[in-house]
């Protein structure tokens, strides 16, 4: 239980940095929305909301984040524990922004000695700048 809120916090975490791609700290992953991959850049370091997608000036901003956290014995591939979580991220007016959000998915995958931490995520937000 722990180690999901743990995975959880890290994810919730994003980069508000003008070079996230350099970071020593930046993750690279690709999320696909609806049908398209896009590579985002975060920091986990720290508590943003926001994925800067990679080779351009946009974002993403998270308004929620859902998926299925899994360990699993590296050893004899059985899983250790699985859990469920839904978390809305951000503060603010989310007022207004139904016609810009986005639903989309990912999965990340973490070696750990105590074993593989794969993160099954659906994240919902916007992209910026916005359109329209």
């Amino acid at each position: 239980m722990a180690a999901t809120m743990a995975i959880v916090a890290v994810l919730a975490a994003g980069m508000a940095s003008a070079d996230p791609v350099n970071s020593k700290n930046a993750q690279i992953f690709t999320i696909v929305c609806g049908g398209e991959e896009v590579t985002v850049a975060s920091n986990f370091n720290n508590r943003a909301v926001v994925v800067n997608v990679v080779d351009t000036t946009g974002n993403f901003v998270l308004t929620r984040l859902e998926g299925t956290a899994t360990l699993t014995d590296p050893e004899t591939g059985e899983v250790i524990f699985e859990e469920e979580f839904v978390d809305r991220v951000g503060q603010g007016q989310k007022k207004g922004l139904q016609g810009s959000l986005t639903t989309c998915d990912t999965i990340l995958t973490f070696e750990d000695p105590e074993g593989t931490f794969t993160l099954d995520l659906t994240v919902t937000g916007f992209f910026t700048p916005r359109r329209g």
